[in-house]
């Protein structure tokens, strides 16, 4: 019996030493180091420059107008175009980050966006002008993944879900530092700035991803590329870490599934398709509201740069309201917080139209809307490492940001079609905060799934061995 006991503690023994040497364990178990929290920063500035890409046509808007004499419904068509790129890239890049692996994609993406703003800062005209928004866009997208899920990799167990709804965040953030740093610009010089802006910022981001984002421990892990131990015990030692002593079981390897295909598969295929169509709806109303802004404050007899400020108000309430999600998600369940902000939002967007009389006025009612549309927005990411596995993570959120793209492309289409129509923008606004409204309702459905009860994402956060 005594030798029953030893063998037994020895077994215990062994088995805490080989969870102990679990390199993803350790990430998820152990206080975060200076070099995590600098790669979570990291990851920020890159969503913060996506927000600003992405938005640096609402800025550039007005004065390409005047220049090219473009009328509402063409300005319409090329207002989305980096949308159409985006979801090729969050589909396509974020499945290549799964497969290839996260840093190398992330670096890549960061080359085409710099590459595609610097053409649309050159661009002769509208259709070179649209071509490099769709080029700019695929890279963009595949940001938008990586950055989601090298964030998630770094993590521990305590912080992740704050730290994913801080990297979104940085979206809006981005469009709001753009906006104050871009407003006096505007008056110095030409709609092009914005573009070259951009480029400058991308580009200066290439060297510090290379230099201080290492691959995903959890890629090298699941994929087992020649030398993964090693590659491994070196980026636990950068991190402070103890160096992982062997790579877990194989067969814990395949306990997740792997790849886009498995997203539609029972028991997986309810939650994707509710992300989706939550997602999209969200996106329309967004789009809807940050792209035409400019226009339609230039319309009402504001300059170009009092449109910025506007934006950069409204931009300011994003980062506000997504910190604000990032904290209460700690300690409320993260989807009736969403359900409310998404209504908010929708109430917002469509009141807009009645406090455009004043600067001031517009201000309030668009920190408002910003505050409350974009601390939904920065659920979502939370709702992604809750609801996939690790190792579909980027196939998972690259899926739904891509696909939900449709409705940030149909988010600014659409309006230009009913402004050329003669629609009254009071009617165009309760119309378009619809998709917020949709974006809530769904997330309850979300909320009365089997399993998918009131619980922090904390609590749910995927684990990889």
């Amino acid at each position: 019996m005594r030798g029953a006991h030893s063998d037994l503690g020895n077994a215990g023994h062994e088995n805490a030493m080989s969870v102990a040497s679990c390199p993803i364990q350790t990430l998820r178990d152990e206080p975060m180091g200076t070099r995590q929290w600098l790669i979570v920063a990291i990851c920020i500035s890159i969503l913060a420059m996506d927000g600003y890409d992405v938005l640096s046509i609402a800025f550039a808007a007005p004065g390409m107008t005047a220049e090219w004499s473009l009328s509402k419904a063409a300005l319409g068509i090329i207002l989305p175009l980096e949308l159409f790129g985006m979801a090729l890239g969050a589909i396509c890049m974020g499945s290549l980050a799964d497969a290839r692996g996260r840093r190398p994609t992330m670096l890549a993406g960061l080359l085409i966006v710099t590459a595609g703003m610097l053409v649309a800062g050159l661009a002769g005209n509208i259709y070179v002008l649209g071509a490099s928004r769709v080029f700019t866009g695929i890279g963009i997208g595949g940001l938008l993944a990586t950055a989601t899920a090298i964030s998630a990799d770094y993590c521990n167990n305590k912080y992740r879900s704050v730290a994913l709804v801080l990297v979104a965040g940085g979206f809006a953030f981005g469009v709001y530092a753009g906006a104050t740093f871009l407003a006096p610009l505007l008056k110095a010089f030409d709609w092009r700035v914005a573009f070259f802006l951009g480029a400058a910022l991308s580009a200066a981001l290439v060297p510090l991803v290379y230099c201080f984002v290492p691959e995903s421990i959890s890629y090298l892990n699941r994929t087992r590329p020649k030398d993964a131990l090693e590659k491994i015990q070196a980026i636990m030692s950068r991190l402070g870490h103890a160096s992982a002593r062997q790579l877990s079981p194989i067969s814990a390897q395949k306990m997740e599934p792997e790849g886009t295909a498995s997203l539609f598969k029972p028991g997986m295929i309810v939650t994707t398709c509710i992300l989706v169509v939550a997602y999209f709806g969200t996106l329309a109303t967004y789009y809807y509201f940050v792209k035409w802004l400019p226009t339609i404050a230039t319309d009402l007899g504001y300059s170009a740069s009092e449109a910025t400020t506007v934006l950069g108000i409204i931009s300011l309430g994003g980062v506000i309201g997504s910190i604000g999600m990032s904290i209460a998600s700690r300690y409320v369940a993260i989807h009736p917080l969403m359900i409310c902000s998404l209504i908010l939002a929708a109430v917002g967007v469509a009141l807009f139209p009645h406090f455009t009389g004043s600067l001031q006025s517009m201000k309030l009612l668009g920190f408002f809307a910003g505050t409350f549309i974009f601390a939904g927005i920065s659920g979502f990411f939370g709702l992604f490492a809750a609801s996939f596995p690790s190792s579909v993570l980027g196939s998972g959120s690259g899926l739904v940001l891509g696909v939900g793209r449709g409705g940030a492309i149909l988010g600014p289409l659409i309006p230009g079609l009913l402004f050329s129509a003669g629609l009254h923008l009071n009617l165009i606004a309760v119309l378009m905060s619809s998709g917020a409204l949709i974006a809530g309702v769904t997330v309850i459905w979300l909320l009365k799934r089997p399993g998918s009860g009131p619980r922090s994402v904390q609590s749910v956060a995927p684990v990889s061995h």
